[in-house]
């Protein structure tokens, strides 16, 4: 018996990174996993990955900016898949520019992913849960959401932004027994945080291997953490266990952030 057996999941941003991991090991555990992201190639990986390790998954295109888009494909993968009750939202863009240089074109973007993406997900799968009995949901924030962010302003405030929509959105689904948390990731070894080092070693005029260096030092537990690792946080957040936990964001960062 899985702990998701005969629930459906949908993940935002589950082409790769964190969300694949969650997409992965939330089908291990018997869930039904509509596979979200605008990347369709790499959604449909994530689905073979799955499918061809015995779980069950489907693919749907999404834009997560667009509350239309995001509706649809909700609404499609509970017609596939059944009652969507469970959420990860893991879409998110970054791109690092000094403050003085980080254009309006650029803060809207990121915002519009990464915050409103998240509101709308949250809010179309809420819908859906309170219909069938309750849910559980968990949104990829991150530790540049617990300060300051020199060369990436608008990502740090967009997943500040994300633990305050956890926040009001844990208080107003309470009472149709919906639970919805943050995550708070730090150094995780993907390609976004590949791509983040190669942007802050131009900017700052070093290696991409010195800016990640620089990074890891300061990680009391002495690694990164792998997408693996962060999903299972988020999968206990999802299940039974956490059933009287909410409005909660943790951090999964060795120790980096401590509040």
């Amino acid at each position: 018996m899985g702990r998701f057996d005969g629930k459906t999941a949908f993940i935002s941003g589950a082409g790769g990174g964190i969300g694949r991991a969650c997409a992965q090991l939330l089908a291990a555990e018997g869930a039904n996993v509509a596979v979200a992201d605008i990347a369709t190639a790499a959604a449909g990986d994530t689905v073979k990955l799955i499918n061809s390790a015995g779980g069950t998954a489907l693919a749907y295109p999404v834009d997560v900016t667009s509350g239309a888009s995001v509706e649809e494909a909700v609404t499609s993968a509970q017609n596939d898949l059944g009652p969507v009750t469970l959420a990860v939202t893991a879409a998110g863009v970054i791109r690092n520019s000094p403050f003085l240089d980080l254009d309006e074109d650029s803060w809207d973007r990121t915002m519009a992913v990464n915050l409103k993406g998240t509101f709308l997900v949250l809010r179309a799968v809420a819908r859906r849960a309170r219909e069938h009995g309750g849910g559980a949901m968990v949104a990829v924030s991150s530790v540049a959401g617990r300060g300051a962010r020199a060369t990436a302003a608008d990502y740090a405030a967009s997943k500040a932004g994300v633990i305050s929509v956890v926040r009001s959105a844990a208080q107003a689904l309470a009472e149709h027994t919906i639970t919805v948390n943050a995550i708070c990731p730090g150094v995780v070894d993907t390609d976004m945080t590949r791509a983040i080092h190669q942007a802050k070693a131009k900017i700052e005029h070093i290696t991409p291997q010195q800016s990640f260096d620089h990074q890891a030092a300061q990680i009391p537990l002495g690694r990164i953490v792998s997408p693996a690792e962060v999903a299972e946080t988020a999968g206990f957040l999802l299940s039974p266990s956490a059933a009287y936990i909410t409005g909660q964001a943790v951090n999964v960062c060795g120790g980096l952030e401590m509040n």
